[in-house]
């Protein structure tokens, strides 16, 4: 369960159209992002400032080092309109995002140019948020994905994410084991940057976030450290081991078994909770929604046909 990347040749594309089998897998695939244990893989999330251009962007802001949080539930946020909002709020967003990103642009400290939306570093974020999300999948269900799982799967995620793709050539990879391939040779350029020593940090302090009351403080700071441990851990736990390899942390074969004991108590509560405690408010709303229209829908008639068993007979009509 530590590394979320199968290792199959590239251009290795199952052209058959997606079996029941992976139509299932691609709903619990789903379940797990609108799910709200998802979130505790966040840490995996830090290839991302690994890439020097994204680190260079996190800082010029500051908002990731200076208010983790609020940019947090931000991101969660806009996560959660773009796989799990109705079609309007989903482009929307996803529009409001690319225009935003326009304005993230300049030099960075090694006096390289950077821009979000250059297309490496803007592919980089979907191809990390896909892996963290598939990963987090595996390790609340004990899913083994097959080649087609796995292609219906990335398929999915990019319908989801379309209107934050960019154009002709820059347009993210269509085939799984391509993408697989192209991630594994980014990993190299990977560096223990700024915004990921600030990000590591800022778990690993935890500072009580801004939307708790100041009263929990006490209670907070003897969690926190523990809290922090455990994302860590769990995050890491799902990374890539070549990416692991380069967070500032030392994996151990105890963190290993720390991994498989949380995502064992993890998986059981996944699935023995009702989806009402473990769906974030948007999924929870959504299969509201769906449960309604599946039952609407059962009452239509199956035909507008003349309904022999309707139609009056010569004793009725006396």
């Amino acid at each position: 369960m530590t590394c979320p990347l199968p290792h199959q040749p590239p251009g290795a594309v199952d052209t058959a159209s997606p079996t029941s089998e992976s139509a299932s897998a691609v709903a619990r695939f789903e379940a797990v992002g609108g799910s709200v244990l998802f979130g505790l893989f966040g840490v995996a999330l830090f290839d991302q400032p690994m890439l020097p251009p994204v680190s260079a962007a996190l800082e010029a802001t500051g908002r990731a080092r200076y208010q983790p949080w609020a940019r947090a539930v931000r991101t969660a946020a806009a996560d959660q309109l773009i796989y799990h909002g109705e079609d309007a709020d989903r482009d929307a967003e996803s529009e409001r995002l690319m225009l935003l990103h326009r304005d993230v642009k300049g030099v960075g400290p090694d006096g390289e140019r950077y821009s979000a939306l250059n297309p490496q570093a803007w592919n980089w974020i979907l191809y990390s948020t896909f892996f963290v999300q598939r990963g987090a999948y595996l390790a609340l269900t004990g899913d083994t994905p097959t080649a087609a799982d796995n292609q219906a799967i990335w398929d999915h995620y990019l319908h989801k994410t379309s209107g934050l793709h960019l154009p002709g050539n820059s347009a993210p990879i269509a085939a799984f084991p391509d993408l697989v391939a192209h991630y594994e040779q980014r990993i190299a350029e990977l560096r223990v940057t700024s915004a990921l020593e600030a990000a590591t940090s800022s778990v690993r302090l935890s500072p009580r976030p801004d939307f708790l009351p100041a009263a929990i403080g006490p209670l907070w700071r003897l969690s926190a450290p523990v809290l922090g441990h455990f994302a860590m851990v769990l995050g890491c736990g799902i990374m890539h081991p070549d990416v692991r390899a380069k967070m500032p942390i030392t994996w151990t074969s105890r963190h290993e078994r720390e991994f498989r004991a949380l995502t064992t108590a993890l998986r059981i509560a996944y699935q023995q909770l009702p989806a009402v405690v473990t769906d974030s408010p948007m999924a929870r709303n959504r299969r509201k929604y769906e449960r309604l229209a599946a039952r609407y829908r059962k009452v239509g008639l199956t035909s507008f046909a003349p309904d022999p068993a309707l139609r009056p007979t010569a004793a009725t009509m006396r």
